[in-house]
């Protein structure tokens, strides 16, 4: 047999070990948790109009909703301590109105992110590592039934138009704002309802608060703030959850008070309480998939105005076309997130994401880079890897030339290649 001849890329030791996220969770409690089934079961699940009234109607319809449960409550278990009834009134609450048994993550400050596989499978990723969490819904029905009122209170429907849907919710965690994804079962192949959270908090970090969270270094704090206020555009690169839309967040403050700036996304995540001359749009979609004010809508609507900056939360498609034939002639920069493995490989990124919307080859877009100075960064697991500088120049075989600002060192004093 003909041998392999190859150099190993690394250990396979501990790679497929499971690692359990332990909760604080209320739900946990066996004593409370077999109580709070029986108000369930019997004030819950056998009202069904009366939950979808509280759920969907006024303040009032809520009010009674609770009272009837707090009746069922000391009716059905005579001689309950007030702090009890007023712990199973809470799982109540949160079961109809809430996030359920998600709360406790959703309230733990090292979480960034939640996804629900299935009722019995919840994952979190806390501090850029990725866990199980013993956290979990009673059964099938119990996370499904859960599910139909999280759509119902955000205005959608367990419905074949709705399968693929988002929203931002911006009221039920004082901490955090809750990008949520849901997948319903219609499209995914284990017959699942999957669900994602992400948590943005409503106090952003700024660029000090990174330093200390290890993003970067009071160097490279200083380099970004220089290079802001010297007019260089930014495209920010990494894998989900890398921390990219955290680091644009905290730049949009950097920028100077008396530039005007448009932000455009897709979800409400980026925001600024201080900048005097931001404003903040958001696509609005259909009940299907058709988009009714896209990205490249807002774009162009912002080139009618007196725009100095554009800020496009996450570029993924044509609108990147406008970072290089529109914003970039009217003298106008750019900030911007964007899927890439490294920091060059997000310029060839944004290039591909523009032809998706015109004819121009990928060594003209490029081209057309050269007439202004942009920062590259590239994130992994939310620090920064990578730094460059477009040189403001192509070199003879067409393609950009890039000026190395920071590499990242791997642990055995070798420069990632």
């Amino acid at each position: 047999m003909e041998k392999l001849h190859y150099t190993p890329c690394g250990s396979r030791e501990n790679k497929k070990k499971i690692n359990i996220y332990h909760s604080d969770s209320i739900y946990a409690d066996e004593n409370l948790r077999e109580k709070f089934l029986v108000v369930k079961a019997n004030v819950c699940d056998l009202n069904p109009a009366l939950i979808t009234k509280a759920v969907t109607g006024t303040e009032q319809d809520f009010v009674m909703f609770m009272d009837s449960a707090a009746a069922f409550i000391k009716d059905r278990f005579p001689g309950i301590e007030t702090p009890e009834v007023a712990a199973l009134l809470s799982m109540v609450r949160e079961c109809i109105f809430g996030y359920y048994v998600l709360s406790p993550l959703i309230n733990d400050r090292d979480i960034s992110d939640i996804r629900v596989i299935r009722h019995d499978h919840i994952t979190v990723k806390v501090k850029g590592r990725r866990y199980v969490s013993d956290c979990r819904f009673t059964d099938k029905a119990d996370y499904d039934e859960w599910l139909l009122r999280i759509l119902r209170i955000n205005r959608m429907k367990k419905d074949l138009p709705y399968a693929l849907c988002h929203y931002t919710d911006t009221k039920w965690s004082r901490d955090d704002y809750l990008r949520t994804d849901i997948e319903q079962s219609y499209v995914t192949s284990s017959g699942k309802n999957h669900i994602h959270i992400r948590k943005f908090p409503t106090k952003k970090d700024t660029l000090p608060d990174l330093e200390e969270k290890g993003m970067l270094t009071g160097d490279m704090a200083a380099y970004i703030k220089d290079r802001i206020d010297a007019g260089y555009g930014f495209l920010i690169s990494g894998k989900g959850g890398s921390g990219k839309s955290t680091l644009l967040n905290s730049m949009i403050d950097e920028i100077p008070y008396d530039e005007s700036v448009l932000v455009v996304q897709e979800s409400d995540e980026l925001y600024s309480d201080e900048h005097p001359q931001a404003i903040f749009e958001h696509t609005i979609k259909g009940l299907g998939k058709e988009e009714l004010f896209s990205l490249e809508d807002e774009l162009r609507m912002g080139l009618l105005q007196d725009i100095d900056n554009f800020v496009i939360g996450e570029i993924k498609g044509g609108e990147a076309l406008y970072v290089f034939t529109t914003a970039l002639s009217t003298g106008a920069r750019f900030f911007g997130t964007i899927h890439a493995n490294n920091a060059k490989g997000s310029v060839r990124r944004l290039s591909h994401c523009a032809r998706y919307i015109s004819d121009y080859s990928v060594e003209t877009l490029e081209a057309m880079l050269s007439d202004i100075p942009v920062v590259l960064i590239h994130l992994r697991e939310f620090a920064i890897d990578e730094i460059l500088e477009t040189g403001g120049s192509i070199e003879d075989s067409g393609s950009l030339v890039y000026h190395t600002v920071y590499k990242k060192e791997q642990k055995n004093g070798t420069k990632d290649k």
